[in-house]
């Protein structure tokens, strides 16, 4: 089935594309830089009017659809047309906006603005928050900031990885929401990575100073600069570590640093940036320990075979899928 851009971002919000859908949802959005920033401004408005919570929404979309596809109502259906037919990435954006402003009723309403920035494929993808802190997007990640962002406090929500550059507003803390741990911080560099499918939460500190609340944790924990709190959800332990804290944000130049990780975690490191799966057919491999750097603009073959420096392995590559075995 052949989508116009405006029902694939709609379905990705309604949860209603199949997997055929989604295929083509994400091929879209991976398409051009363009697309990129277009989905992001629509998800920016989408977040601000639902914050957190999400809603049943059905009715409201499907009267914007069916708003996009009646005939000579008003501008707004003719600018539907308009974008159906050209994709053009202005007026989605425009047709958007007022069509989140047309269907909620609370005319007060102001969302917070951000602004996208599209990284080269080796660079990150950085989001500006209206109060200047500044956000790099790992892959695979989802981000996004409360309704009242900057009202009282600044509450941003995050599943994956991100460095947060925190603009200073000592009366409005900046707090990183992550499942079962809020950061908080008020001026100050730091990283954290809190993928929902791995059972280990890291946070590392550069500059300033950041405050963690965790479940199940009733003592807080504040670092300093140089040090990495590492949380296990599974046995619910917390261990805080020093660490050279540049290493560990070098990924938004596109370097990956691993200090003695297990094959497992490098390899699903390694899958959320080049979009490969991976199979091990040894349980003993998975568990062996690397220690390196990798460089994004590096091709998978060539990591393979570093690695295979230090873990002697096998490996077959079937497309995006590759096959590792001991050597």
């Amino acid at each position: 089935m052949d989508y116009t851009p405006s029902e694939l971002i709609i379905g990705y919000f309604k949860k209603s594309l199949d997997q055929e859908g989604m295929d083509e949802f994400y091929k879209w959005v991976n398409e051009n830089p363009d697309n990129k920033k277009l989905f992001f401004e629509a998800k920016t408005i989408f977040d601000s009017v639902y914050g957190s919570t999400i809603l049943d929404i059905n009715d409201s979309w499907q009267r914007l659809l069916d708003k996009k596809t009646s005939e000579g109502r008003n501008k707004r259906t003719s600018l539907w047309r308009h974008m159906s037919k050209y994709a053009a990435v202005a007026s989605i954006a425009i047709i958007l906006t007022s069509a989140f402003f047309f269907f909620f009723n609370n005319n007060e309403f102001t969302p917070p603005s951000a602004e996208y920035i599209t990284g080269d494929g080796i660079q990150s993808d950085m989001v500006i928050l209206s109060d200047g802190t500044k956000v790099n997007i790992g892959p695979k990640t989802s981000f996004h900031f409360a309704p009242d962002y900057g009202k009282k406090d600044r509450i941003v929500y995050l599943e994956g990885e991100a460095y947060f550059d925190v603009a200073k507003h000592k009366d409005k803390p900046f707090i990183v929401k992550v499942n079962g741990q809020d950061i908080e911080a008020l001026g100050t560099k730091f990283n954290v990575m809190a993928y929902a499918s791995d059972s280990i939460y890291t946070t590392t500190l550069l500059e300033g100073s950041v405050s963690l609340s965790t479940n199940h944790i009733t003592k807080k924990t504040v670092l300093k600069p140089d040090q990495q709190f590492t949380y296990n959800k599974n046995n619910r332990s917390v261990t805080i570590t020093e660490v050279e804290a540049s290493l560990y944000t070098a990924w938004i130049n596109g370097y990956y640093y691993f200090s003695d990780q297990n094959l497992k975690l490098i390899l699903s490191k390694l899958s959320d940036i080049y979009g490969v799966t991976f199979e091990v057919l040894s349980e003993t491999l998975i568990n062996k320990k690397f220690t390196g750097t990798f460089y994004r603009g590096q091709s998978v073959k060539n990591i393979m075979e570093i690695i295979n420096l230090s873990i002697p392995i096998k490996y077959n590559m079937k497309e995006q899928h590759i096959i590792i075995e001991e050597s």
